[in-house]
Formats: C-alpha cells, structure tokens, sequence
C-alpha cells in the first residue's frame, strides 16, 4: 500500500473518492478545504492511500502553524467531526501510522483527529456529543418526533406571529448574517470569526449550491439567521444567529424547521446539529428536543509532547469572558480576525 499526500483542491481523484464513499461529509470536500486555506493560510497537509492505482482511503489534514499556539497538524480546524474515509480497517491504520513520520519531518508537536478512532500511540483530548436527526420524504412525521413543548409549540407560535423565512445567498443575506454573528458571539463572551471567513464560504460553496443562509423575518427585519452546509445526504447546521427579539418570537426554530422541511423535499436523509460541550445542558437539552440521536464525539491526539497552548488559549478566551460582552464590537471584530488563525 502506498501512502502519499495529494491536493485535494486540484487533484480530482480526491472528490471523486469521496463520491463513492460513505460517510463523506462537507468537511471533507474541498471546497470546505478551500476556505480554510484561504482564511487563515493553513498548509493542506492531506493523504491518500493507494493500492494497484486505485484510492482505498483519505485523510485530510491542515497544517496549524503559529507562534501562539504551537505547531500541530488537525484534521479539520472549524470543522466539528472530521475524519479519515477507508474502505477498510487495514487502510485506516496505514494512513495512521504514516502520521508519526510526517509529524516529525513538519516540526509538529502533535497531530489531532476529530473523530472517535482508536489506535495504537493516540489519546482522547476532549469530548463532545453530537446530535443528528433522520431525515425522510414525510416532514408531518418528522415533526411529531419534537418535544411539544420545547420545539413544536416555539415553531408554531413563530408561524403565528408572521414570522417568514427564507433560503438566501445574496449579498444582503450573508451581511445580515455576519453582523447577527458578532452580536450573537459577544453576548457570549467569544470574538467573532474574520468576516472573510464567511464571504470565502459564499464564493466557494454557495455559489456551487452546497448551502445557504436561512433567515428569519418581522415586520420586514431580519431577526434570526442560521448558515448550513450541506452536500452529499448531510445538512449541517453550522452557525446561527439572532437578536433579542428573536428569543420571544422563536424565530430560531422556524428557519432550523424550515431547513429541516427543505431538506426533507429535497431527498436528504440526515440533519446534523453538530457537536455540544458536555458541560452546556441547555445546548444539549435544545438538540435533544429536535428528534435527534445522540452520540459520543471524542478527538484524538498523537504525539510524544501534547502541547497544550492551544487548549491555553481557549481556556483565556473563557477567562476574559465578562471582558468579551463589553468590548465594542469592531474592536472585537479586529481580534477576531487576529486570533481564530491561531486556535484552528
């Protein structure tokens, strides 16, 4: 078996892989792969692994390299659950193995997977759950499977109160989007991402009809959007955003329902609300309420030093917090734009 690295940007036998292969998700395609190099100048460092000229695996990984954090290789930054696509196990743990060599000739002080794999040299560095929720041709089904109370009853009272949403990719959209995100992001005590990162997903996967940006309008004012990936039978709830006036009016669950419905006429059979901290009950009890299987998500780390300035560095995001909800937002937004590169 040959282990080499290839360019999934450029190189077709990549996508065409994945299109042959379950479990292929938006993360790994490349046009996800794409945004990530072009917003924070990561090296794509990704193999394949061949036998008689014929792919029996991929892993893909980017290269992180800062001052702040430390060198490691992940597979994938900013991307919730992403991990090696074999046709068997022998072609998995090749392509692990050749890791430890390429960890040592790039300098890095670990690789990370963001998948639950075990194998020999590699140690759980966190835990999440994930939640999906099985799409089908029948939406009135699926929306019995909500709890009434939390999710059923919220959808409704949006419908009532006039709330419209709409699947957009304009310009205005994206813009609503960015700006919801950052107020969404400081009430939280987190810097937004680089607006670039967001018009760079417009470019190279909305405009190839791979997601879209769901809003959420009243009284003609856009109150609540969400962005979602989706490719292959998989759409992603990837990021959401909203005013306070959307808390009373429900209008976050009436664009997720209005994806959920999209999706559901349009033959996708899983809805992935991505990854919870075990520690955020009210997040992990919200995705609950959508009809959805949980799981456990663990990421795996190999190296003969963990280095933990990454780790570092988000636990000081969680520090200067109380700070965070209080600073103007374009100063938030320039530190942003400084800081997500190093915590990939």
């Amino acid at each position: 078996m040959n282990i080499f690295q290839i360019d999934p940007i450029s190189d077709p036998r990549w996508l065409n892989f994945l299109e042959n292969t379950p479990g292929a998700s938006i993360f790994h395609h490349p046009a996800w792969l794409n945004v990530l190099k072009e917003t924070y100048g990561y090296t794509p460092m990704c193999l394949a692994a061949t036998e008689a000229d014929s792919i029996l695996g991929v892993l893909p990984l980017m290269e992180v390299r800062s001052w702040l954090t430390g060198n490691r290789s992940v597979c994938l930054p900013f991307s919730d659950m992403c991990g090696a696509l074999v046709q068997n196990e022998p072609t998995l743990q090749a392509l692990l193995q050749y890791l430890e060599g390429l960890k040592n000739n790039r300098g890095s002080k670990y690789v990370e997977i963001r998948d639950s794999i075990v194998s020999d040299g590699f140690k759980t560095a966190a835990s999440y759950k994930m939640h999906r929720t099985q799409l089908g041709d029948d939406s009135n089904a699926l929306f019995k499977t909500f709890k009434k109370t939390q999710i059923q009853h919220s959808i409704i009272k949006a419908e009532k109160l006039g709330v419209l949403v709409e699947r957009r990719t304009d310009y205005e959209a994206l813009r609503s989007f960015i700006y919801l995100n950052a107020l969404t992001r400081r009430k939280h005590g987190v810097p937004p991402q680089p607006d670039s990162f967001f018009w760079n997903i417009a470019k190279k996967i909305f405009e190839f009809g791979h997601g879209f940006i769901g809003t959420a309008t009243l009284d003609g004012r856009i109150v609540a959007t969400a962005l979602f990936l989706h490719w292959n039978n998989t759409i992603v709830y990837k990021y959401s955003a909203s005013d306070e006036r959307a808390r009373s009016i429900n209008a976050s669950h009436a664009v997720i329902w209005d994806a959920m419905q999209w999706g559901c006429e349009n033959g996708f059979t899983v809805f992935d609300l991505g990854r919870s901290d075990l520690t955020n009950e009210g997040l992990l009890n919200f995705k609950r309420g959508w009809g959805s299987q949980e799981t456990d998500l663990f990421y795996v780390r190999h190296g003969s030093e963990i280095d933990d300035r990454a780790d570092n560095a988000t636990g000081m995001l969680e520090r200067l917090k109380p700070v965070i909800t209080r600073t103007p937002l374009p100063i938030l937004k320039l530190i942003g734009s400084k800081l997500y590169a190093h915590i990939g």
